[in-house]
């Protein structure tokens, strides 16, 4: 199992390193590839975080019906956020790019917006409420206090983003940064103890 958590952590590193360099190719250079690559990454970033958050999971026993509710919020996390990147990819894009006029809130990067939503509530409630589930299930402290803030910055970006756009960005600081550090912290933490209250 202390192999397994590692290689989850690494391979969480891997992505969020990845995802964090195609958000800056895009700002970099505004191109359709690099946008095309960012919303890409997005979708593999749900699927990163739902494997590493399940190793996570089994390897520090997290409670049973903690474990079932961080896995169907992780799931929702990834159904919606492939749901509106697939779709901007696939068809709003495609559809630009024939010099067809698409209203800006059916498009990813326009707020407020119908795909924009549906994404802020995949990154913003449903991966909170997978954090929360974590943070409920887990014994283990420095673990704990890691997924409390990420889920405490997630639902504030969520709920922010309904005064202002800006206020958003406190949940890429909870599924960004405080996973990648949550990552860190598994690697140097390794196996939990046989006992789990003795963490």
């Amino acid at each position: 199992m202390k192999q397994a958590l590692k290689k989850a952590a690494i391979a969480g590193i891997i992505v969020e390193a990845l995802y964090f360099l195609s958000v800056t190719l895009f700002l970099a250079t505004k191109a359709d590839l690099a946008l095309t690559i960012w919303e890409s990454m997005t979708v593999v970033g749900a699927f990163a975080i739902l494997i590493a958050l399940s190793i996570f999971a089994e390897g520090y026993r997290i409670k049973p019906m903690y474990r079932s509710f961080m896995l169907i919020s992780l799931s929702g996390t990834l159904i919606l956020t492939s749901a509106a990147h697939f779709t901007s990819i696939g068809v709003v894009r495609q559809l630009i790019a024939q010099g067809i006029s698409v209203p800006d809130y059916f498009r990813i990067g326009f707020f407020p917006s119908l795909e924009m939503t549906v994404d802020y509530t995949a990154w913003g409630l449903f991966i909170g409420c997978a954090f929360l589930a974590f943070l409920l299930g887990i014994k283990d402290k420095t673990l704990s206090i890691l997924s409390a803030v990420c889920s405490a910055l997630c639902f504030t970006g969520f709920i922010g983003s309904f005064f202002s756009e800006s206020l958003w960005y406190f949940a890429p600081m909870g599924y960004g940064l405080g996973f990648l550090i949550m990552c860190i912290a598994v690697i140097k933490k390794g196996a939990p103890t046989t006992d789990p209250k003795a963490e």
